[in-house]
């Protein structure tokens, strides 16, 4: 209760400025319509409409002048200087615009009385009630049996509310909610007295938080900031529970620096004596650049140390010769620090950290990036791989046609300064440069047939090398060097046009192509010296050919609308390749025998529609006689609601032994339209007979609350991790309640 005693909550209440009065003959007039209703066959004659007077009510010059105007069914004078309105009566001043069904109004003084369903708008803010008396100078006054409404969706009530100054309210006995449809709201916050300064803080006495009518919360003080916008102030406080931590209260504070930048810092109590602190700076000082730094750390008494994370993510697109340029950066004291502390379960299992930056620019068919990164991997307990780039310059040329000549000119090339450290085994430091110049002859034929060559050469220098054990650098330098060839055929394509109406189609187009293709790269004899780093170091010396049959249908809908494209619905390829090298077989049996084809690959596409999507492909062994891999991927939308479903399986060729089998559903479904949806992700190894994961969400959300209940299991061979969360969050006040139950187990 000692720290349910400030818990800190948001209440806004909008104060009014008054504008300026000025004096004004008085003047009363009396309005009707016509007495009589045009006459209707069978029916009887309507009423004739009742008289309205319409008033303007001068105030004299020593009380500030101006003139209060309206309508009323009555207009009486008790004295020359108090008027009394009656019978619907709508009275404006101002800025202050006031329905009641009795007004009374002393012009000598401005102070006024309403009675019967008061209604009073000053800008965004209404108050109502069944009696008010105001200051129409000092705009103050006080509401008897009163509501009132705050942009954005605040509601209040009390027995009196009252304006006291020009930015401070009082309420007493009382309740704030923003929930605006229910005569008993879904969550309120019952207060005993509250003083409320606008643009400054609420302190209220006796406050007690209700779900429906159930008490949930109470403390008999509160203070808390009713600023608005980017306004200085506590956040309302994040309660929840920890299974390994306990009972955890949040809080937060929020202080802007100027229209471009702000901060709030964070701190989390936890029963288990765990004592969190963060902070999250955010800064855009132009609309094109942008950036957001994070730091969180918690002391871990189990731990006994100090555990923490920190990250920084900036944005500049508008930098000199039309640059942009990006900045991430992610750290964390240790691994275990996603399972233990992580709030997003989708970092729980992270084995991964990375960070970089790049500055990238395109000047036509030129462009220029440099990048710097670090990618850090957990392979097992005290053993990590760490792989950095500081930094990498990477120009690229797009083909480019030289001169009047048929060829076009490609470029690749990189330089590279590598660290790369592994945990008691490597730790080096070389650099490394990379070109890579293609020369491209299209041949120009009929359109149904078209045919390419390309020519390549890579040339890459390495500052170190390794041993041919492979184990350590030796401190030699290499330049490895090798050329490579392409070429391809596409057709002769052949089509028909196919006029037939089926579903939303009208028209159908199909096209068979054969596909023919030829690759070679020599090979380089010191491979083995060479470190792999990417993609660019891995060198496989390849001769082959492969040839592809494409069927592919295209729809319309057969309306000749010019405008209108037509789409692939279907699509069925069959393909495979041939090595030309008997040394380099592409299957190989344990007794020795060989084959230079390849499996059949074979892939079907069907999207009939947006919302529809079905693939299918596998690879059949030709010199085993078996399947070799299998995969079905599906999904449907239909409105907000989506399925989708995948399988996949690989076999020995040859031993016909299953080596992996999964399945993954996911469902996305609306239970209760606007309110309930539930989502579902299982994903099912049938190898090892583990459900490897399965992940079930609700969310509902309702007028003025919402609420997340998540349960996600994750499991492997020797290890279950299992998190159940409720959350809690409240219209215009954010997250409440996050509650949190789970735990790990090794096997």
């Amino acid at each position: 209760m000692k720290i349910l005693k400030h818990l800190p909550i948001l209440l806004v209440l909008i104060g009014a400025v008054p504008l300026a009065a000025q004096d004004e003959p008085a003047q009363v007039e009396t309005g009707g319509g016509d007495t009589q209703a045009a006459e209707k066959p069978q029916a009887s004659p309507e009423p004739p409409p009742v008289e309205r007077i319409t008033f303007s009510l001068p105030f004299t010059s020593e009380t500030g002048g101006g003139v209060a105007t309206g309508t009323a069914g009555t207009l009486d004078y008790l004295r020359q200087d108090y008027v009394v309105a009656s019978d619907a009566v709508e009275f404006n001043y101002q800025n202050i615009k006031l329905q009641a069904e009795t007004v009374s109004v002393d012009l000598a003084t401005k102070e006024m009385t309403a009675e019967g369903r008061v209604i009073l708008d000053e800008g965004p803010r209404r108050i109502t009630g069944e009696r008010m008396v105001f200051d129409l100078d000092a705009k103050t006054g006080t509401f008897f049996e009163a509501k009132a409404f705050v942009d954005p969706d605040i509601y209040f009530e009390g027995t009196e509310i009252s304006k006291i100054e020009e930015d401070v309210y009082t309420v007493t006995n009382g309740m704030m909610t923003s929930c605006s449809e229910n005569k008993t709201p879904d969550w309120s916050f019952r207060l005993g007295r509250a003083r409320v300064k606008v643009d400054g803080f609420a302190r209220i006495r006796n406050t007690r938080m209700r779900v429906k009518k159930v008490p949930f919360l109470y403390s008999p003080y509160m203070a808390f900031p009713t600023k608005g916008g980017r306004a200085p102030g506590f956040l309302f406080p994040n309660v929840g529970y920890s299974t390994t931590r306990g009972a955890v209260l949040g809080l937060a504070y929020f202080q802007p620096f100027g229209d471009s930048y702000d901060a709030t810092l964070y701190g989390d109590l936890y029963g288990e004596e765990y004592y969190g602190l963060g902070a999250e700076f955010r800064y855009t000082p132009s609309g094109v650049t942008s950036g957001t730094v994070q730091a969180f750390a918690i002391d871990d008494p189990v731990a006994n140390e100090v555990r923490w994370k920190a990250s920084w993510l900036h944005a500049s697109n508008d930098l000199p010769f039309g640059m942009r340029g990006l900045i991430y950066y992610s750290d964390f004291s240790d691994f275990e620090f996603f399972r233990d502390f992580e709030r997003n379960f989708n970092d729980i299992s992270l084995r991964t950290l990375y960070s970089g930056g790049f500055l990238s620019g395109n000047w036509g068919s030129h462009s220029l990036n440099v990048i710097a990164d670090e990618r850090e991997t957990f392979i097992r307990s005290g053993v990590t791989v760490t792989q950095r780039q500081l930094p990498e310059v990477e120009y690229r040329l797009r083909p480019t046609r030289l001169g009047k000549l048929p060829l076009y000119l490609s470029i690749l090339s990189s330089i590279n300064q590598f660290e790369v450290e592994r945990t008691n085994f490597l730790s080096a430091s070389y650099a490394r440069a990379d070109l890579l110049p293609t020369l491209t002859l299209p041949v120009s034929t009929v359109p149904w047939l078209s045919f390419s060559l390309e020519a390549s050469g890579r040339s890459t220098w390495y500052e170190d090398s390794l041993t041919p054990s492979r184990a350590q650098f030796s401190g030699e330098s290499l330049t490895r060097t090798f050329p490579s060839a392409s070429a391809s055929l596409i057709g002769p394509s052949l089509s028909k046009v196919i006029e037939k109406r089926m579903g939303r189609f009208g028209k159908f187009k199909h096209i068979v192509e054969p596909r023919f293709s030829y690759l070679r790269i020599d090979e380089f004899e010191d491979q083995r010296l060479v470190p792999i780093f990417d993609e660019v170091d891995g060198l496989i010396n390849r001769e082959l050919f492969s040839v592809a049959l494409v069927n592919r249908v295209l729809a319309k809908s057969g309306d000749d609308n010019p405008l209108e494209g037509a789409r692939e619905i279907l699509s069925f390829e069959v393909s495979q390749f041939f090595s030309l090298r008997d040394e380099q077989p592409f299957e190989l049996a344990s007794d020795g025998r060989t084959s230079k084809k390849s499996p059949i690959d074979a892939r079907l596409r069907f999207n009939p529609s947006d919302r529809t999507t079905l693939e299918a492909r596998t690879t059949y062994s030709t010199f085993f006689g078996r399947l070799s891999t299998a995969s079905l991927l599906g999904g449907v939308r239909f409105g907000s609601n989506s399925v989708s479903a995948s399988w996949v399986t690989s076999i020995d060729p040859e031993l016909g032994a299953t080596q992996t089998h999964q399945a993954r559903i996911f469902t996305d479904l609306t239970l209760i339209r606007n309110h309930l949806r539930m989502q579902n992700e299982i994903n099912v190894n049938f190898v090892s007979g583990l459900v490897q994961q399965h992940r079930h969400i609700f969310y509902y959300t309702s007028q003025c609350y919402g609420v997340r209940l998540e349960f996600r299991e994750f499991e492997t061979i020797n290890r279950r991790d299992r998190d159940i969360r409720l959350g809690i969050s409240l219209k215009n006040i954010g997250s409440f309640l996050d509650l949190n139950a789970g735990g790990s187990e090794r096997f």
